[in-house]
């Protein structure tokens, strides 16, 4: 009964009242209420539930993302250090800290990311993590095909063919459920909705991926200038009443306009001024510009 009117109290923002409950708990029946973690607990023992022990036990502990060749002993001798690292940060010997990473990143090229608590070597190899539950298993020659597809995007996003190479990610997604982590450098088989896509049609269509966005577009683009020649053969159609003064139009040619000018155009515009002048629209917008001065 205490504990409902407690919550109701909280509800209500009586925190004094709340509190006052929550004391009286603890004295009458040496009871701790943990409202972070919604549980309680004779004498303060909430084992590994307690979000301050958890977070102790986890601590120095780091975790591998991504490929790379390594040993097993590789791995263990790695590991070791990156425990020694952490309590010479725990001890406040930063020098030393400092020492085994510049260590680890000269001898295995590896990232440490203290933050989330990962390490990888620092290379393009993808690596297989394990499937979602309920996804398909691929076989060893499919695997193998998605290694090399990845490969292969990995080559696209270097030169540059972004287009190119979210093509070979969308293919993977929706051939094989397959979610690419560029950042981890893994890639895993996922639960599909149905179909072999990872998202039902609804949600597909409102999350297209940037290649997908492209594409999209293209074929907004194309709609509207159906729309225009439509719009112009029942123009000619008609019957001129008065001529009208023609409007004053920006003539200016991507080649008659300085860097500093296409600067200040928007990313959109850019692409719209190298469709016109038929050249590539991929890329960042330092390159749209490059492109257009070229």
């Amino acid at each position: 009964i205490r504990f409902f009117a407690r919550t109701k109290a909280r509800a209500n923002h009586q925190y004094e009242e709340s509190d006052s409950l929550r004391d009286g708990i603890l004295q009458e029946f040496n009871v701790v209420i943990h409202d972070t973690i919604k549980m309680w607990s004779v004498g303060g023992d909430f084992g590994e539930d307690d979000p301050v022990r958890a977070r102790a036990a986890q601590a120095g502990k780091y975790t591998r993302r991504g490929g790379g060749n390594l040993s097993e002993d590789d791995v263990v001798l790695i590991q070791d250090m990156l425990t020694k690292r952490f309590e010479a940060k725990r001890a406040r010997d930063f020098n030393r800290s400092d020492e085994i990473r510049s260590h680890l990143h000269t001898t295995f090229n590896i990232n440490v990311d203290d933050k989330s608590q990962e390490w990888r070597v620092l290379s393009d190899d993808y690596v297989q993590t394990t499937a979602e539950r309920g996804a398909q298993e691929l076989t060893a020659d499919e695997a193998s095909v998605v290694d090399s597809q990845l490969a292969k995007r990995i080559i696209l996003k270097k030169n540059k063919s972004y287009e190119e190479a979210d093509a070979i990610r969308d293919e993977l997604q929706s051939t094989w459920s397959i979610l690419v982590d560029d950042k981890k450098k893994e890639w895993k088989v996922i639960a599909s909705s149905g179909g072999k896509s990872r998202f039902n049609p609804e949600v597909a269509r409102s999350q297209p991926s940037p290649n997908e966005q492209k594409q999209i577009e293209r074929e907004v683009d194309d709609w509207f200038e159906v729309e225009d020649e439509v719009e112009l053969d029942v123009a000619a159609d008609t019957t001129v009443v008065a001529d009208a003064e023609p409007e004053e139009e920006n003539t200016s040619s991507p080649s008659t306009m300085s860097r500093d000018e296409l600067t200040i155009l928007t990313v959109p515009l850019l692409k719209d001024k190298l469709r016109e002048a038929g050249k590539p629209v991929s890329g960042k917008k330092s390159d749209l510009i490059d492109r257009l001065l070229a």
